[in-house]
């Protein structure tokens, strides 16, 4: 993994925290313009693909209304 997924990573996982801080999220997946994460709850586990943008400053956007469920 590079420098600049593993920051990407980071701030992913900062976000999910932020949104989810009782739900254990867990990223499962980044791809160019969405990322898939996990919710875990009384050991069941959710995933959901959500939409994501970077802005010329490096701040991370996530579109959470755009989450939808999904199969990992």
């Amino acid at each position: 993994m590079t420098e600049e997924e593993q920051k990407l990573w980071r701030k992913i996982l900062v976000e999910l925290f932020k949104q989810f801080p009782d739900l254990n999220p867990k990223i499962a997946k980044v791809l160019e313009k969405t990322f898939t994460y996990e919710l875990e709850k009384h050991d069941n586990y959710t995933y959901y693909s959500v939409r994501y943008s970077i802005t010329p400053t490096g701040e991370l956007i996530v579109d959470w209304e755009s989450a939808e469920l999904t199969m990992f």
